[in-house]
């Protein structure tokens, strides 16, 4: 997680100087388009010293231009396509998640989590914008269910895909509607866990009926697969994964998959995954590059997705948040720093204030 609350005791000092199994996918209005200086980025934050958690937007300066109070802590982000709402799932085991619209700051929604089921932190939405799949585990047995919501319906609760293993956690829609889930294998009470031994992690693809298409297996299975990223041109997922033994330490913390083929790993050098302290924040992509953070290694790393090398490693306190807009990168960080990127020579940095938490997710306009 991108908050450890003893770290951030000393950030806060520095900072203050119907279902679609019956139903397909039908055509929704599109809503007007957003101009240049309207928002370009959602992430979760905290607000100061204050116990205020908050999704914030801010627009291609990175200025911060709205603020939504949230009931408990916020993790993950998902838009809603042809529309101006956004979703904000809260942090695992969560038990909430709110709809907002990102432009007027209007809470338009708030799901509580059903009888026995919490939420993961994670969510997205079918590329019609009706259905918002949710990852979700049972309470007691960390079983993984992807939620399923109507959008149409005031997000009412249609459907529960299942049967493909425990915890899952960020999940994402392909072109074609597949729906990818990284499972991190692990049972836990509470935050923890409990079967590190026999934890199996994978990487799930469904069908929108919740058919499993593919699993593909990790390297180790003590390598727990949190967060993802898809590159829509070539179906080709990127995973980041957490150690769960410390002779995993070293090992190589950034995968890629694309079905009907054999994953790989991104290459660095040992005592450069050391950097990463056997954690992965977040992971986003573009055609060229894979970027991925680490708040535990207080550092981010940008890899070449042709030559799977490392290009870039680079430090920025508890940085976790990342998002990538067409060429540019942009992280966020606990510190209050926010960071944008094109080239090793162009490094943009703009200190916000605000203490940034786990995930930025980008608003096309």
């Amino acid at each position: 997680m991108a908050i450890d609350h003893t770290r951030r005791a000393v950030l806060r000092a520095a900072l203050l100087t119907l279902s679609p199994t019956l139903l397909g996918c039908q055509s929704r209005m599109l809503s007007a388009g957003l101009d240049q200086d309207q928002p370009a980025l959602i992430g979760t934050a905290k607000a100061g010293t204050s116990n205020e958690y908050l999704a914030v937007v801010i627009d291609k300066a990175g200025t911060p231009i709205l603020r939504m109070p949230l009931p408990e802590r916020g993790h993950g982000i998902a838009i809603e396509p042809n529309s101006q709402q956004a979703v904000v799932f809260s942090r695992r085991p969560g038990t909430y998640f709110t709809v907002f619209n990102y432009t007027s700051g209007e809470n338009v929604h708030v799901e509580k989590s059903s009888p026995r089921r919490f939420y993961y932190g994670h969510g997205a939405f079918s590329n019609c914008g009706r259905w918002l799949y949710a990852s979700e585990g049972e309470i007691g047995t960390c079983r993984g269910i992807v939620g399923v919501y109507d959008a149409d319906r005031a997000f009412n609760k249609v459907d529960e895909l299942t049967g493909f293993g425990v915890g899952p956690h960020e999940l994402s829609v392909m072109e074609d509607g597949r729906i990818v889930v990284a499972v991190g294998g692990i049972v836990t009470k509470g935050r923890q866990k409990q079967n590190l031994d026999t934890m199996q992690p994978s990487l799930i693809y469904l069908n929108p009926q919740g058919r499993i298409l593919e699993q593909a297996t990790l390297t180790h299975h003590q390598l727990s697969i949190r967060h993802l990223s898809v590159c829509s041109k070539t179906d080709m997922v990127f995973f980041g994964q957490q150690s769960n033994a410390q002779q995993l330490q070293s090992r190589p913390l950034l995968a890629g998959h694309k079905m009907t083929e054999q994953s790989f790993e991104f290459y660095a050098e040992p005592e450069e995954w050391d950097r990463f302290n056997g954690y992965i924040g977040s992971v986003a992509c573009n055609e060229e590059y894979v970027v991925a953070t680490s708040p535990r290694g207080n550092c981010y790393g940008i890899w070449s997705i042709k030559t799977r090398n490392l290009v870039e490693l680079a430090p920025l306190m508890d940085v976790s948040g990342v998002a990538v807009r067409e060429d540019m990168i942009c992280l966020s960080s606990g510190s209050g720093q926010i960071v944008f990127a094109q080239e090793e020579s162009l490094r943009r940095r703009v200190n916000t204030g605000i203490i940034w938490d786990n995930h930025w997710t980008s608003v096309e306009v």
